[in-house]
């Protein structure tokens, strides 16, 4: 399997469970923030759209959102709902997004992967576009992560359940 399969292949799982973290989910409960402070799931499925949205010209997709409506995603969050999109609109973006990053992933060769990153999160001077995947993988895991824990918060069974090994 080839870098890009490989990432490719960790975004579809991400999708899936993001999509299965959401079912049954309404904007009002996706704006409930947890107890003892921390993000809610809409500013966290924001948030991924957003870091998706800075990484897509990397590899010649377009944006879906602009600077002005990323900037309500970015860190820190804030209880301003103002310039928070509808968990319907995030949804639809985030869907949205996850195809063109796999559209624009799919076309990368290696000189591609070796090019030097439109960012860097921890300020690395050498970051490739390639190491950059790498990181957006793990970064949206954890935030994908943080919907389903996050479902609780919202009053919501959790979503996603493992079989139980048989006992014997």
């Amino acid at each position: 399997m080839s870098f890009n399969e490989t990432i490719i292949s960790q975004l579809q799982f991400a999708q899936w469970a993001a999509e299965k973290n959401l079912d049954g989910i309404t904007h009002e409960q996706s704006i409930t923030r947890p107890a003892g402070g921390g993000n809610d799931g809409n500013w966290v499925l924001g948030h991924v759209i957003a870091v998706r949205n800075k990484l897509m010209p990397a590899f010649g997709e377009t944006s879906v959102w602009d600077d002005a409506r990323n900037g309500a995603y970015v860190m820190p969050s804030t209880e301003d709902m103002s310039q928070r999109a509808s968990l319907d609109e995030l949804r639809a973006a985030f869907t949205t997004t996850h195809e063109r990053m796999v559209a624009g992933i799919a076309r990368l060769d290696d000189a591609a992967l070796a090019q030097k990153a439109p960012f860097s999160p921890g300020n690395n001077p050498n970051e490739t576009v390639q190491s950059l995947l790498t990181g957006i993988v793990v970064h949206e895991s954890y935030h994908i992560g943080q919907l389903g824990m996050l479902r609780h918060t919202m009053g919501v069974e959790g979503a996603i359940r493992m079989p139980r090994p048989a006992t014997s």
